[in-house]
């Protein structure tokens, strides 16, 4: 029997390379499909989704707005911070001490889609945004190139431990500026896949993830292996902790109402248009 393919890319960052591990290391039954896998950058990953490369792929949330039209979110494999999430940083000696200071700045940011900028704009207020990629935001922050940057993935941990100062955590700030989590990353799936494919294919990655935490060490020492980042064991295991877990499953109440909330800081900052999450997300 012909096995109907579906493309699948993902950020190379330990929780997503976890999260499809068992899927890619042909762990779990994949019945009538035969899966492709895509790794690349996060922001690579937002401007192929707007020319509809893959079935499935990695999005920053707040890139959704603007692939709505072709593309369902999944409610397994987001990543949420809950009182933690993106780093700001400042070069040591920085006059700068807090993020109020940074209105009006120029700050690195990881790319315009990606929600980390979405969450600073409604967490700091008006800045000039200096997109580049998010490995190279720490040297720009120490060279003086920006006033600050914005640290995702795992090079949001141990910033000091960089050579760089942290001033700030958008998941924290987040939290006590609107008691919510914070939405950082989730899947999208191509509408035009149809309803059967969709329950199908969103069912099996739900279960890749959840052989993953099931075999977590194994999982974990693989998935590192394609992470850009310099961590050990242990900073690896505290990254799974905190964005693969139960909000990995399903997307809960609070998640929903802290998306609806980035969409409208990206509405009313004119980054993205006015959108609705009544058919956004695939049940």
């Amino acid at each position: 029997m012909t096995k109907t393919s579906i493309s699948i890319a993902y950020s190379p960052d330990t929780d997503d390379a976890f999260m499809v591990h068992a899927l890619r290391a042909g762990l779990i039954d994949t019945g009538a499909y035969e899966f492709t896998f895509t790794a690349a950058d996060i922001q690579q990953l937002n401007q192929a989704a707007k020319d509809g490369v893959y079935d499935v792929t990695a999005i920053s949330i707040a890139a959704y707005p603007g692939l709505a039209a072709e593309y369902l979110l999944m409610p397994i494999g987001a990543s949420i911070g809950d009182d933690f999430g993106p780093a700001i940083i400042v070069k040591p000696g920085s006059h700068i001490e807090q993020p109020s200071q940074l209105q009006h700045r120029k700050i690195a940011v990881p790319g315009l889609q990606t929600s980390a900028y979405f969450a600073a704009r409604g967490l700091i207020g008006a800045f000039t945004a200096v997109p580049m990629s998010f490995l190279d935001i720490g040297d720009a922050v120490l060279s003086g190139a920006v006033d600050a940057g914005i640290l995702i993935h795992e090079l949001q941990l141990n910033c000091e431990q960089r050579g760089l100062k942290k001033i700030g955590d958008l998941g924290l700030m987040w939290s006590e500026r609107y008691h919510l989590p914070l939405p950082l990353g989730a899947n999208a799936i191509k509408r035009n896949l149809g309803a059967d494919v969709i329950t199908d294919v969103t069912a099996i990655m739900r279960r890749s993830i959840e052989v993953g935490l099931t075999n977590r060490h194994a999982t974990l020492v693989e998935a590192m292996k394609s992470s850009k980042a310099d961590l050990d064991l242990t900073g690896g295991e505290k990254y799974i902790s905190m964005y693969v877990n139960r909000r990995s499953l399903a997307l809960q109440t609070d998640v929903r109402e802290a998306i609806t909330q980035l969409f409208a800081i990206g509405a009313d900052s004119g980054l993205c248009g006015p959108i609705s999450l009544s058919d956004a997300i695939y049940e």
